[in-house]
């Protein structure tokens, strides 16, 4: 057993590679192996054969069950296993990515820096005099402000450790977004109102976070905040010294620049994409994208310093009214990209209700007066779209469709990350920090793969209508220009040399003896003497000249610029050509020759009397015994024919 086990380690035979399938083959393989060593046990075996040998054996049985295993991952059963596989994978995938995330939730809870406590049924408004005074403050389990019927009125403790830096400490608010508060800090409690979206509000650093300066050596007396409106989100709290604060106030800017650089960008690439391929479609990828820019300016306080005139009290209101219009565009969009009047009829008509409800809800939702009720319907129609453009995409991906898989990438990511974000406000406990990041980055990167997945299925589009204007312009046989072809070129080539005085001949080339060919040796071969002669003809015509099948065995060539020097010799090499090239074709002494008729332009020619000259010609050529050339003579001058 131990020299089986090292034979098959040297080997690369591991049984337990090819999973249950392999253990199975593995079981039938011993059993026929037993079987065959019961059936020759009474004979003399071979000295120094391989059958004296168990782990010989072993092995060639282990060979033959990963060979049956592999046959059976690629049967249907194989496939649908990988299938079911493949969703159990990524599903413990993103469960451990969740559950690393709310274990780094976790962690950064355990280690505060702030004790915050609140006041119920505490003094009015502007009275902090007796706020300092007041007894019966509670403690809070988390380091955040909140909404409170009973209360206006939090207390932080900063908790900076023995030995604090020597510098300004910085108490600032995350996620205040329209919240009115009033703030009271040390040393002398005097109010001072912040806002997000009040230009008059000064703030230090960037308005991603509301601040609160606090002298250092004055971190052992409490600040207080008054909190005169705001949402039911909490508002999460931090305590940092200014250099700190700023280091990372900075880094938030230069990440918000970026993406909102990037996005940008992005629009303007789909832009030029929609004008430029005429799919008019990404215009509405672009307005999305460009309300998922104004959110996060919005969200980010930048508004204040882009549009100052904008009203402070309706900038959440335009954010979450643009950043629905941008949705709306998005699921469009996706109707049309993934195809779903086509592929499913039926979902298509849901799909268009919920899209035209929502549409219509935010157009009318400022003239209703039940506004409160209309943010619930818009994002219950929204969430519907969303799980019909997943559930659309992942069905197309689990059936093989590349695009629905790179779909399923660029806005399964936007997706989950906007689900993620949204459990976090339905839970009121706000968002985590690193999903400040994640939610912009994962908006940029997505709208990047969706824009490269609309370039390449627009790119494939234009190849296909570019494969079905070759088809519908050559012939499908030899893939010479088609007859319909032959009439728009020359038209033009006989329009050029007439305005520019230039000469054009015309080779009106027929296949000898074809009926025979075809009559003695059958169809296939006269189809392959066929594509052998448009062989040789594209071998002995240059890039600029006209070469088509006329029909049957009957070839075409214009040349444009040749004298009747010229197209003799272009004639007689093509004629010698077939004669030495088509003597066997296929293995087959066919015994190929041509005739070739002839014409020049003349003045007064149109294609009619052109091609009727080349064909007398053609058939002088027939006449007298094919395999020639004739040049048909130049019409008479218009006086002789008037004589005679």
């Amino acid at each position: 057993m131990a020299t089986s086990a090292v034979l098959a380690g040297h080997c690369g035979v591991a049984p337990h590679e090819a999973g249950p399938a392999a253990e199975r083959a593995a079981a039938s393989a011993a059993a026929s192996a037993s079987a065959d060593g019961r059936r020759t046990q009474g004979a003399v075996p071979r000295r120094g054969g391989a059958g004296d040998r168990p782990c010989v054996r072993r092995i060639a049985g282990l060979a033959r069950a990963r060979t049956r295993a592999r046959l059976h991952d690629r049967g249907p059963m194989g496939v649908a296993a990988r299938l079911r596989r493949g969703p159990m994978r990524w599903g413990v995938v993103c469960a451990l990515l969740l559950t690393m995330g709310l274990c780094a939730e976790a962690v950064a809870a355990a280690a505060p820096t702030l004790r915050v406590s609140v006041l119920p049924a505490g003094p009015g408004a502007g009275e902090i005099a007796a706020v300092r005074e007041a007894d019966g403050w509670q403690a809070v389990a988390d380091d955040a402000l909140r909404r409170r019927a009973d209360a206006r009125w939090w207390r932080v403790d900063i908790d900076a450790g023995t030995a604090p830096e020597p510098d300004v400490w910085i108490v600032s608010i995350r996620e205040a977004y329209d919240a009115q508060l009033v703030a009271y800090a040390p040393p002398d409690y005097t109010p001072r109102p912040l806002a997000t979206f009040d230009p008059a509000v000064r703030q230090i650093g960037s308005r991603h976070r509301l601040t609160i300066p606090v002298p250092a050596d004055r971190l052992d007396q409490p600040v207080f905040i008054e909190v005169a409106s705001a949402r039911r989100q909490p508002m999460g709290l931090q305590a940092q010294p200014l250099q700190t604060y700023l280091a990372a106030d900075y880094a938030r800017v230069r990440f918000t620049s970026a993406v909102l650089s990037a996005q940008l960008l992005l629009a303007v690439v789909a832009a030029i994409f929609a004008v430029a391929l005429r799919r008019w479609m990404l215009l509405m990828f672009c307005v999305w994208v460009l309300s998922v820019a104004l959110y996060l300016v919005v969200m980010r306080g930048e508004m204040v310093v882009l549009a100052p005139w904008f009203p402070a009290e309706h900038a959440m209101r335009a954010a979450g009214l643009g950043i629905s219009l941008g949705l709306i565009a998005a699921y469009a969009f996706l109707f049309v990209l993934l195809q779903i009047p086509r592929r499913y009829p039926r979902l298509a008509r849901l799909y268009r209700i919920a899209l035209v409800s929502c549409a219509a809800l935010l157009v009318i939702v400022p003239f209703l007066p039940l506004v409160t009720v209309a943010p619930y319907v818009v994002n219950t129609l929204l969430l519907t779209l969303g799980s019909l453009a997943l559930g659309v995409g992942l069905n197309r991906a689990l059936a093989g469709d590349r695009e629905a898989l790179v779909f399923l990438l660029g806005w399964g990511l936007v997706s989950v990350v906007a689900m993620t974000r949204t459990v976090y406000f339905l839970r009121y406990v706000g968002t985590p920090e690193w999903l400040e990041y994640l939610h912009p980055a994962a908006d940029a990167v997505g709208a990047l793969i969706l824009v490269l997945a609309t370039a390449r299925a627009a790119r494939y589009a234009e190849r296909e209508m570019v494969s079905a204007r070759r088809s519908a312009m050559t012939d499908p046989l030899t893939g010479l220009y088609n007859r319909a072809q032959l009439d728009t070129g020359i038209a033009q080539l006989m329009e050029t040399a007439a305005s520019r005085g230039g000469s054009l001949a015309l080779l009106f080339v027929d296949l000898d003896h074809f009926k025979q060919v075809n009559d003695r040796y059958g169809h296939d071969v006269g189809d392959a003497c066929l594509r052998a002669m448009a062989a040789i003809l594209r071998r002995q015509v240059r890039a600029s000249d006209l070469v088509a099948r006329y029909g049957g065995e009957e070839f075409v060539l214009v040349l444009e610029g040749s004298d009747t020097a010229a197209a003799l010799r272009v004639a007689q090499a093509l004629r010698a050509a077939v004669e030495a090239e088509g003597r066997e074709v296929g293995g087959l002494a066919v015994g190929l020759t041509v005739s070739i008729g002839v014409a020049m332009l003349h003045p007064g020619d149109d294609i009619a009397s052109l091609f009727k000259r080349a064909d007398e010609a053609l058939y002088r050529a027939k006449h007298e015994g094919r395999n020639r050339i004739v040049l048909c003579p130049p019409a008479p001058p218009r006086h002789q024919l008037e004589f005679a």
